[in-house]
């Protein structure tokens, strides 16, 4: 029997027949998964808590049919069982885990990804920063893994340095005054916003979260991801609609 032992987080979890599950983990060296865990849904089995949504843990498995792994042993390193007693930080966990899963592939480790998601919903059940921006520097962060890093040093268009920018969401990255009369979807942002997506982006994730802004540079940091991830993902994120109903 072919075993692998590799750390995740589960992302999605569907129940199976009578007592089994199925469920998606974001790995550590293999990416996204597939594993199907017997009996996990009985309540005296030891699968039960390390097949939950939110669960990190050190997961042993085999290799099943196709392309599917099955559980032979989980030890969980942290439950985030916070998470799912406060409605709030449900939406947020949840948007954490829907982004996380669309952008990641089967089987294409991403460690840089999952540690970000990892210290996301550490920083949301610690309560450290705002919410909102908790989310705003998990999505930048996260389109910047995936290779969609905004230019936010000089003029994307012209290359030029100047004192004042606009944001292109079709160019990615800030343009100067003269080359954004020429494009369309520019937002106009304060430099504040700009120095904060710069220091986002220029951070490791260990030293990221330990800052707050005003609410100008919060709503210029929303209004340009809401539209840069829906205009590079071209996808609608069914808990996303939940966070704003709330």
């Amino acid at each position: 029997m072919n075993e692998i032992k590799t750390k995740g987080i589960v992302v999605s979890e569907m129940p199976i027949g009578e007592n089994d599950k199925r469920i998606v983990i974001i790995t550590k060296d293999k990416g996204k998964i597939t594993v199907f865990a017997r009996g996990a849904r009985k309540t005296n089995s030891m699968f039960l808590a390390g097949s939950q949504l939110f669960c990190y843990g050190e997961y042993i498995l085999y290799k099943g049919k196709s392309s599917s792994y099955n559980v032979k042993q989980i030890q969980i390193i942290e439950s985030f069982h916070g998470i799912r007693k406060d409605i709030d930080l449900l939406a947020y966990g949840l948007y954490v885990l829907e982004f996380a899963t669309f952008i990641t592939q089967e089987n294409v480790p991403n460690k840089p990804l999952m540690k970000l998601m990892l210290k996301t919903l550490q920083i949301l059940v610690r309560k450290v920063i705002d919410y909102d921006l908790t989310m705003r520097i998990f999505e930048l962060k996260a389109m910047s893994y995936i290779g969609y890093t905004p230019n936010v040093i000089n003029c994307v268009n012209c290359g030029k340095q100047y004192d004042k920018y606009s944001f292109s969401i079709k160019l990615g990255g800030i343009v100067c005054k003269n080359c954004s009369d020429e494009q369309k979807y520019v937002i106009r942002i304060n430099n504040s916003t700009i120095y904060t997506m710069r220091y986002i982006l220029a951070t490791s994730v260990e030293k990221l979260f330990s800052f707050q802004v005003n609410e100008t540079i919060k709503y210029e940091l929303t209004l340009i991801m809401k539209k840069y991830i829906e205009y590079h993902l071209n996808h609608k994120f069914k808990s996303l609609d939940f966070l704003l109903k709330l």
